[in-house]
């Protein structure tokens, strides 16, 4: 086989094991409602799930199901491609010649963000929590409930893992570094977010007693650790990838993360505003870091 066909078909290859993990993802959110709806169908057998259960939160042997599925997946793309031990070890090897560095644009940038969130905390999170509150109902809870999903559980670290495994398995290089930056974006908004967490100390919309109460660490809402996750990790395609409907599409779930929390009375608009910029920013300095050799 010439190596032009070599390089069609794993280009092939990608692009198919792509649109799996993408179908894997849809599943996650919506698991364990097939299971549910078979059972439905055909036995009508007590479970101790049903279609409004989350993965990883109430019967955790049913998830089970899941995690097989998502192995086999993962056998498969192993399977499907060339690699060695060495493949999955030099990647992290080279995170060593990363640089990271706050540029003077992300200090101006973040002290920008500062300013829009002070404003945001003073004059938007009370009537925008109230609109969310008088525009509630059961589609618009139906559809938080599923971008929660999205946002939450182990989805973020599923995306990681994909682009990792998967760059490598095909050779395609960009997917390992985006794994790399997304995983350290991620890791370090996440860290951050706990310290401003034990800091700040809010209380979330849905135990308010005033429109700027403040409360002890146990119940903070600033900032908001999913919208922090997917900003981070979008963040990273968006300032990175090439690919542009997929640069449209990262930022544009990590926008609807950051609503949905707000309509779920999770967090205040401020929160998930200065969760979507230090994300953000994370984001742009690590990518910042990448060599320019390997950006090309």
């Amino acid at each position: 086989m010439s190596i032009d066909a070599d390089v069609i078909v794993t280009d092939r290859r990608r692009r198919i094991a792509a649109t799996a993990f993408v179908s894997l993802l849809l599943l996650s959110v919506y698991w364990p409602s097939p299971v549910v709806s078979t059972n439905l169908l055909c036995c009508n057998t007590p479970l101790p799930v049903d279609d409004l259960s989350f993965l990883g939160r109430e019967a955790p042997s049913w998830d089970l199901a899941f995690w097989w599925i998502g192995g086999l997946l993962l056998l498969a793309i192993l399977q499907s491609g060339s690699w060695s031990r060495d493949d999955f070890v030099e990647p992290v090897r080279r995170v060593r010649q990363w640089r990271f560095a706050l540029r003077q644009r992300d200090a101006i940038f973040a002290i920008a963000a500062a300013l829009f969130v002070a404003v945001t905390w003073r004059f938007l999170d009370a009537p925008v929590t109230a609109f969310a509150e008088a525009i509630q109902s059961d589609n618009v809870e139906a559809w938080i409930r599923i971008i929660n999903r999205l946002g939450g559980g182990m989805n973020p670290a599923l995306i990681v893992i994909f682009f990792f495994v998967a760059g490598i398995v095909y050779r395609h290089t960009r997917w390992v570094r985006y794994a790399i930056a997304m995983s350290l974006a991620g890791a370090a908004a996440g860290i951050l977010g706990q310290i401003v967490k034990l800091a700040v100390g809010r209380t979330r919309p849905e135990l308010w007693l005033g429109p700027f109460h403040h409360a002890r660490a146990s119940a903070t809402s600033f900032p908001s650790g999913h919208t922090l996750g997917a900003f981070a990790l979008a963040g990273v395609l968006l300032f990175a990838s090439r690919n542009l409907p997929l640069r449209v599409i990262a930022v544009a779930l990590a926008f609807t993360v950051g609503a949905a929390r707000v309509l779920a009375f999770r967090h205040w608009t401020a929160d998930v505003t200065a969760s979507a910029c230090v994300g953000l920013i994370v984001a742009a300095i690590v990518t910042a870091a990448i060599p320019a050799e390997e950006t090309s």
